[in-house]
């Protein structure tokens, strides 16, 4: 078995997985899982596991344990409580994570090696998934992962059949194949056009979009011919300066807001210095405090070499005292609200307003964007620096 055979086709089954839980959560926050059948989940039945969430007073039970996890465990601990579970199993690699999907009430994807209780190093990625009956509260999680051995990996320059879909088994994050641009360019586009308008306003579907279009980016450099091309026919240039944003126009298009592309491929580029890929990036995202906004106003300070970490812890205080300030107005905005806030109405953060004021009587002109971010972070210190 190739080990880039494995890699391509073990992360489309994660793809296909969260792909299925997008399409059944439709505009919801999450769906139920009384909406999934057996023959969504068949091909993966044996490497999966249903943790049960309903009984508030009691720990988190398996009720339905894989095969595969079964045999890993030598024993069978359906009925039992996570905290059954033995250390240096893969089911422990999975019911670690389980608790981030509470705090992002979100799937969350993860991959890692780790040595098992026989002293084998073992390779694995896997995905958790939530639903709720309520869209409130998270009655199951659903988590699958794909593991091998070390010793069972063949040599890289091995050349072997490749085995049955439902045998494919993850490699690491390096081994990931190279597919042709194209088809790469053509899969961005639909992420990032989004299929349903539910996709469209999702955060999610974004982050997931930009995780597609940042490994798209890191292959262009090893198909530069291939890469030229793409531009050409589109009528694009590469950019010294820029240079993630002429894939970004590829996969958005080139009429795109340039605001938000600008953005974007500050975000990403932030995200490559610091070693992500498109398999870390939607983690990265989602835990980096501000997120996209976060990640460009991290990379600006970066540049400009002016904040230190003192800088940063003070930023921080000023953002506390801020938001514990007294609100001495409030209004509800109904257009240019940007993409990756529409689907999280309760998302809070700081902004700036420019507007008109005559007495009492204030007149919104433009909620600023991003270019003001470091004028926002000096605002925010002097407002909080006044109120000691």
């Amino acid at each position: 078995m190739d080990p880039e055979n494995m890699a391509g086709q073990e992360r489309r089954i994660t793809f296909q997985l969260y792909d299925h839980w997008i399409e059944l959560a439709g505009e919801r926050e999450m769906p139920s899982l009384r909406e999934l059948s057996p023959d969504d989940i068949a091909p993966y039945k044996d490497q999966m596991v249903l943790i049960d969430l309903r009984d508030k007073d009691q720990e988190a039970s398996l009720q339905v344990i894989g095969h595969a996890l079964k045999e890993d465990l030598e024993e069978d601990l359906t009925g039992k409580c996570l905290s059954d579970i033995p250390r240096r199993t893969m089911l422990s690699r999975i019911t670690d994570h389980y608790l981030e999907v509470f705090a992002n009430r979100a799937p969350i994807s993860f991959e890692a090696e780790f040595v098992n209780k026989e002293k084998e190093r073992a390779l694995y990625r896997g995905i958790l998934l939530p639903f709720s009956d309520n869209n409130e509260e998270i009655n199951f999680i659903l988590g699958a992962v794909r593991w091998i051995l070390e010793k069972d990996m063949p040599p890289r320059e091995a050349v072997m059949p490749e085995a049955p879909a439902g045998e494919e088994i993850p490699a690491p994050a390096a081994e990931r194949p190279l597919v042709p641009l194209e088809q790469q360019m053509l899969e961005c586009r639909r992420l990032a056009q989004g299929e349903t308008a539910a996709d469209s306003r999702s955060r999610k579907s974004l982050y997931r979009a930009l995780a597609a279009i940042l490994d798209f980016y890191i292959d262009t450099g090893k198909a530069p011919q291939e890469y030229q091309q793409l531009l050409q026919q589109e009528g694009l240039k590469v950019q010294k300066r820029a240079p993630i944003t002429p894939v970004l126009k590829l996969c958005f298009g080139a009429d795109y807001d340039k605001t938000r592309l600008t953005e974007y491929a500050a975000a990403l580029d932030f995200a490559l210095t610091n070693g992500q890929t498109g398999n870390t990036l939607e983690a990265f995202l989602e835990s980096f405090k501000g997120g996209i906004k976060g990640c460009v106003r991290a990379r600006r300070e970066h540049a400009s070499g002016l904040p230190s970490a003192a800088t940063k812890n003070s930023l921080e205080e000023a953002e506390k005292i801020v938001k514990n300030m007294p609100t001495i107005a409030g209004f509800d905005l109904t257009e240019n609200i940007p993409q990756e806030d529409q689907a999280d109405p309760d998302k809070e953060d700081f902004c700036l307003i420019l507007g008109k004021r005559k007495g009492t009587s204030v007149e919104i002109i433009k909620l600023l964007g991003e270019e003001e971010e470091r004028t926002l972070a000096a605002l925010l210190k002097r407002v909080a620096k006044d109120q000691h």
